[in-house]
């Protein structure tokens, strides 16, 4: 059991953090199996390895929990990129196909995937998701645990396994047929997991918006929140031995790095009001080890999520009503008094922008029947989608010279503004892609010319310093095969100058662009 350090050095460790408040976001929800998902399979580090295994014990010293993860070695770990087809591509997948599953699922071509996960299609793209693909279906786990099955039975995974196989575009599925897209095949045990075991939401754009690292702490941290929400506790507590070992982050033992370490992973939680602060108070864990105890208030946004997951009906078909142990269940409550009153706060500027873009008078009252339709419409939509529907709104009014003096009427037009809104975002994200894909490419060109002029200058040094004869003979061994393998007059002199300094520079081993950029820390 954890234990408390005197006082003094534990005030002297509270670091509370606080950001400015951004706006809310429309919420799309993803449901994800909450068992497996609760336990890391990534190393969501850029580098080095990082060691994957669980073991916790119960007071007989039995082991209730086990859980380690082999990456292949052929094929590399599970990283970044691997975890997010994991959350973003094939969870989605799963949550859009319901219970039971079929054994084989279809996910997309390479190029949807990239446009899913905001990455330029490319040959060197589809070469990178094709890796990860192989990584995440390399990764051996061996596992023993218990879960409860949405039928309210005891359930026991105890086995080793690989998730799923893999199928690229063109190669064969198991009933013969080529692939025409990436498919899954689960293995029986993932499967099984998959079908059983109970679901949860979350906020699909925010997952897709965080970095991993970051997006972890998020899968994390929505178990205690829901908790926290559901039974009216001002707080939340997590140990941060406890996040590392689930999010297999490096555990650091001092203050200083711990400090860092958390800060990047929950300065968006606390940008977008998922999170209204944070803070730690030092501690030790069983063996004596440093230890912090991080308290987290819930912030509009995780009051916002509960209440938006406990109130709207399930894209699937309803599921019979199972015990669920405490603090991961999905109870329907009403929304918290903050969250109602930023709801409420909402609606009111939102019917007052109707009437400044309509009339010119922004600062009339609204009624109770507009804010109950405002709210409704922010509810369910988002701010931003809703005020898009009144600015949508009054260009399509003007078609027909309608001039809508309340709320309400507009509400015609939110199936047009939806759609309207869609594919503004759709060119906005293009328009995004482009402008970083030219930058990407001037950047490239920026370090393509910084190589071949420090290349040149090296190469004018080598010239200066080398003996002449040293020299001589580097020309001619490399001129010999030049002139018998380019007869053409055309463009001679360059080709020949270039053959030598290319001997030159093979001569004395300078780095080749890709080498130069590995030493520059460059992709």
């Amino acid at each position: 059991m954890a234990q408390r350090l005197p006082n003094h050095l534990a005030q002297q460790q509270e670091d509370p953090v606080t950001v400015p408040l951004a706006p809310l976001t429309p919420l799309t929800i993803i449901r994800t199996e909450t068992v497996l998902s609760r336990l890391p399979i990534h190393n969501l580090a850029k580098k080095g390895r990082v060691q994957i295994t669980i073991t916790q014990k119960n007071a007989q010293g039995e082991i209730e929990l086990y859980w380690k993860v082999s990456p292949n070695v052929d094929l590399g770990e599970p990283r970044q990129l691997a975890y997010k087809l994991d959350t973003l591509i094939i969870n989605r997948r799963i949550d859009e196909l319901g219970r039971p599953l079929p054994k084989v699922l279809r996910l997309d071509s390479f190029k949807q995937m990239c446009t899913n996960l905001d990455m330029t299609a490319s040959g060197r793209t589809n070469g990178k998701l094709k890796q990860a693909f192989h990584a995440n279906a390399g990764a051996y786990i061996i596992a023993k645990l218990r879960y409860t099955a949405t039928d309210g039975t005891e359930r026991t995974l105890e086995a080793g396994f690989t998730r799923y196989s893999v199928v690229f575009t063109g190669e064969r599925l198991p009933d013969g047929t080529k692939a025409d897209a990436v498919y899954l095949v689960l293995n029986e045990p993932y499967w099984e997991v998959l079908n059983s075991a109970p679901t949860r939401p979350l906020d699909y754009d925010y997952l897709k918006a965080l970095t991993p690292a970051a997006q972890r702490c998020y899968e994390i941290l929505s178990y205690k929140l829901f908790a926290t929400l559901k039974y009216q506790y001002p707080e939340a507590k997590l140990l941060y031995s406890e996040y590392c070992t689930f999010s297999a982050q490096q555990r650091y033992a001092d203050y200083p790095h711990v400090k860092k370490q958390m800060y990047k992973v929950h300065k968006p939680h606390l940008a977008s009001g998922y999170l209204e602060s944070v803070r730690y108070e030092a501690t030790t864990d069983e063996d004596g080890r440093p230890d912090w105890v991080m308290t987290y208030i819930p912030g509009p946004k995780a009051r916002a999520e509960y209440a938006a997951f406990n109130t709207r009906p399930s894209r699937h078909p309803a599921r019979p009503a199972v015990p669920r142990r405490a603090g991961t269940d999905e109870a329907t409550a009403p929304p918290s008094p903050a969250a109602d009153k930023a709801l409420t706060l909402q609606a009111h500027a939102l019917v007052q922008h109707f009437h400044q873009r309509f009339h010119g008078t922004p600062d009339v009252a609204p009624s109770a029947k507009a804010l109950t339709q405002a709210r409704t419409l922010i509810a369910r939509y988002g701010l931003e989608q809703a005020r898009h529907l009144v600015d949508f709104s009054v260009t399509a009014a003007q078609e027909t010279d309608y001039r809508p003096q309340t709320f309400g009427g507009i509400l015609q037009y939110t199936a047009r503004a939806r759609a309207d809104y869609e594919q503004a975002q759709e060119r906005a994200a293009a328009e995004g892609r482009e402008r970083e894909a030219q930058r990407r490419a001037q950047a490239d060109e920026q370090r393509r010319q910084q190589y071949e002029d420090e290349r040149a200058a090296r190469l004018a040094e080598l010239r200066a310093t080398t003996p002449p004869d040293v020299l001589a003979a580097i020309e001619q061994a490399a001129a010999a095969p030049f002139e018998q393998d380019n007869p053409s007059r055309f463009g001679r002199d360059l080709l020949r100058r270039i053959a030598i300094d290319d001997a030159i520079a093979a001569h004395f081993q300078l780095p080749s662009f890709a080498e130069w950029q590995a030493a520059q820390g460059q992709d």
